[in-house]
């Protein structure tokens, strides 16, 4: 359980009608030190985990491990702004028996409480007494721990405040969540799969922060272990934007009461939470949305932006325009202040899951890729100087930014899919959670989490989909595609808490639990489906190239083209095949790992070849040529065809002639079945896991009504050992298992067979082995 010990006064702080300052002679904080009893800041050699307790002893108090122990401090000294780190220091040096060593910063607060009692819309707070330094620790290990708290106000000497010890004892708290490979697990060891939504913010008219508080109580009873939240908004948590700059007062205060509420609602409910520090877009001019967004439901007003902002120097800020942000050096200091007193006040708890330093850096004024990973580089340092616990960090992107990905001190990144209803038609949302995905995943080798969906970019997809069956079409694949968790949806407040849309959640977490994600080598596998009864196959065609001229592939790997399009993404791909005399240093084959499901044809369409010389496009099969077409200089609109059997083949594209010739499609006519699979496999371990979709259970069939006809096929996992597996079927709608088999599989690295039941939505799979061959 979490403990708060209020420490004896050193001297008793008359309060001042500005309640961010407090003075006092430092020279009689000093005097009372003196005679103050602080106790040894060493190891005695005779102390003992669980000392042996006196008459004349007081019993040691205990705190539960990874929970919060809480100090009140009194802070002598002449202080402003207690908020501002450069003015005061107040930190604990918190040691352990191993000798493990935490310095952890001190903050000041305005304790507040709730005071609405009845018929309460929203909450009205009250504040507590006066301000007060308070310290926040998590022990890290069980034993006996002792602490001494020192302060520094000004130029004034350091002084010390207090000392004392207590002792950590088990608890339930598994700790701090960390990456393990390509997912998460928590300090103990136990795997952590994130599987919930964004749950943003809420607002006054909304219902403030008991809405919230409901929100997490339906997500927990859906089974939902985590939610992004912003702190750093108008209208809900945000501890400047009501206040001059570098100053968290008053509503600054409130503020922070939400944070600490919310933060100890979510842990009691389980739920981890993904903190949103610096709100994007009060760095930009907000411009509002290319739609006419419905007046119902209700949504709090998001249009604040730069002109609102107390970094403005036209509200006494520090910066003239939203770009300033990246460099100028006062704003810089306000902003890593912030996060110091971020970590100082919330860095003790295991509830959060992650900082995330902004949602969209690219959507900032003026970003570029370099400014902006020097910037970030900066906040991130500022944010771990405060930060002793190292809370995994990363930060949001609308679009997909390989500099950014790329920076090493980001723990985890992000991904985020948006389809433009209402002015584009849907795309198939499986197909654009996996292009999504592997744009990200293409560049790293840390964990991706898809923390943004949704049909509608501007509003509620409710008239889309009010039964959420894109949500089922996307939490699905990204959690069976390598993504380090599920995928979170937004529109929260106006779509899914109103069409109550929490259950969706409820197979997944049942289907996830008890995988030990963090210590098995889960790898994407091409799973093959074979359909059982006559079908037909649509064509497939891939059309989507880098089309800029000497910006060559991205790399030389191996693209696999399945029936939902290339992966990595033929964006990734250069439309261009350079020939071997000019421009020979951007010549790259382009390889293909194709699944022709039946005998069938592919079509290669050649848009144009360079003017100065011709090309030679020569396409290898299975390492033998199946064509070989001279093209003359300024050949256009010209298609190529050819033969491909059933089955796996590798497909070489290359040019042998002197010049470039540019790729505008390539398509096989019969490719894609009814049916798709998604599966992650460990070989070595028995373990597969898969997910089967008929392509007609879409959103639009379901608010079509249509009816939808079941399709029995066989599910070929390949590359498993030898052993007997038992083979669960579980139903994606309700969580239940509604089928269990025993298969055995006598030849090693062979493929396993699976019979499927009729399925006219979704199935999924979980496969283990259970014995070594008999």
């Amino acid at each position: 359980m979490p403990l708060l010990l209020r420490m004896p006064s050193l001297v008793k702080l008359s309060p001042m009608r500005n309640k961010q300052m407090r003075t006092l002679n430092l020279s009689l904080a000093l005097l009372a030190l003196a005679v103050m009893t602080i106790g040894p800041l060493w190891w005695p050699a005779q102390a003992q985990d669980n000392p042996t307790l006196t008459p004349d002893r007081q019993e040691i108090q205990t705190v539960d491990i990874y929970e919060k122990f809480e100090i009140i401090l009194e802070v002598a000294g002449e202080i402003t702004n207690p908020y501002d780190w450069g003015e005061v220091q107040v930190w604990g040096n918190f040691t352990a028996r191993s000798g493990q060593t935490y310095q952890i910063p001190a903050f000041y607060m305005q304790p507040y409480e709730q005071t609405c009692q009845e018929d309460c819309q929203t909450e009205i707070l009250a504040p507590v007494g006066e301000g007060e330094w308070r310290l926040r620790f998590a022990p890290t290990e069980l034993g006996l721990w002792r602490y001494n708290v020192r302060a520094k106000v000004g130029d004034a000497t350091e002084v010390n405040l207090t000392a004392g010890s207590f002792e950590a004892v088990e608890s339930a708290n598994p700790g701090f969540v960390r990456t393990a490979g390509r997912y998460f697990e928590f300090e103990d060891g136990t795997p952590y799969f994130p599987i919930g939504h964004n749950l943003g913010w809420s607002w006054s008219q909304g219902g403030g922060i008991f809405t919230y508080l409901a929100w997490l109580d339906k997500l927990a009873a859906a089974g939902g272990n985590y939610a992004r939240l912003y702190i750093d908004t108008p209208w809900f948590i945000g501890l400047e934007w009501n206040a001059p700059a570098g100053q968290y007062a008053d509503e600054g205060q409130q503020s922070a009461w939400r944070l600490d509420t919310l933060l100890e609602a979510a842990q009691a409910r389980g739920i981890y939470l993904q903190l949103i520090l610096v709100w994007s877009q009060a760095f930009t001019q907000y411009t509002g949305v290319p739609v006419a967004v419905p007046p119902t439901p209700a949504r709090p007003a998001i249009d604040a932006d730069f002109d609102n902002n107390p970094y403005n120097k036209t509200y006494g800020g520090v910066i003239s325009e939203p770009d300033d942000v990246w460099t100028d050096r006062n704003a810089e200091a306000l902003l890593t202040n912030r996060l110091h007193y971020i970590a100082a006040r919330w860095g003790y708890s295991t509830t959060v899951f992650a900082w995330e330093i902004t949602d969209a850096l690219d959507s900032i004024e003026g970003f570029s890729a370099t400014t902006a990973n020097t910037w970030l580089d900066r906040m991130i340092v500022a944010l771990r100087e405060g930060d002793a616990y190292s809370h995994l960090v990363t930060v949001g992107t609308d679009k997909v930014q390989p500099d950014i990905l790329a920076n090493p001190l980001l723990d985890f990144v992000q991904a985020q899919v948006y389809q433009a209803r209402p002015i584009e038609q849907a795309k198939d949302q499986v197909v654009a959670v996996l292009n999504g995905l592997t744009d990200v995943t293409t560049f790293t080798d840390r964990p991706v989490l898809l923390t943004e969906f949704s049909l509608n970019p501007w509003f509620e997809p409710t008239a889309d989909d009010p039964s959420g069956v894109h949500i089922q079409n996307i939490i699905w694949p990204a959690a069976l595609s390598g993504s380090a968790g599920g995928a979170m949806s937004w529109w929260w407040d106006t779509y899914l808490d109103p069409q109550d849309l929490y259950h969706l959640y409820t197979p997944l977490r049942r289907f996830t639990d008890g995988i030990a994600w963090n210590s098995l080598n889960l790898q994407p596998v091409d799973a093959a489906l074979v359909a059982q009864s006559d079908v037909t196959y649509e064509p497939l065609r891939i059309e989507e190239f880098n089309r800029i001229f000497r910006d060559g592939s991205a790399s030389a790997e191996v693209y696999r083209m399945t029936g939902d399009g290339v992966f990595p993404p033929s964006t990734q791909l250069s439309s261009y095949l350079y020939g071997s005399k000019f421009n020979a240093e951007n010549r790259q084959p382009q390889t293909y790992l194709i699944f022709p499901p039946v005998d069938t044809t592919m079509r290669i369409g050649i848009q144009n070849v360079s003017t100065a010389a011709g090309a030679q496009l020569v396409v290898t099969v299975d390492g033998q040529v199946a064509t070989q077409v001279d093209l003359a200089a300024g050949t256009q609109a010209l298609t190529i065809t050819l033969p491909l059997k059933a089955g796996q083949h590798t497909l070489i594209l290359d040019n042998l002639g002197e010049d470039w010739l540019q790729i505008e499609y390539l398509e096989i006519e019969a490719y894609t079945s009814p049916m798709r699979a998604i599966a992650l496999t460990d070989p070595a371990a028995g373990i597969a896991l898969a997910w089967v979709h008929h392509r007609d259970y879409t959103w639009e069939s379901a608010l079509a009504g249509d009816t939808i006809m079941p399709l029995l096929y066989e599910l070929h996992l390949p590359g498993m050992d030898v052993g007997e597996y038992r083979v669960e079927y579980w139903d994606t709608t309700t969580g239940n298992v509604v089928g269990e088999e025993r298969v055995l599989l006598t030849t090693e690295g062979n493929t396993l067979n699976l019979n499927l039941p009729l399925i006219n939505t979704q199935l999924a799979l979980r496969v283990f082995r259970i014995a070594g061959p008999t």
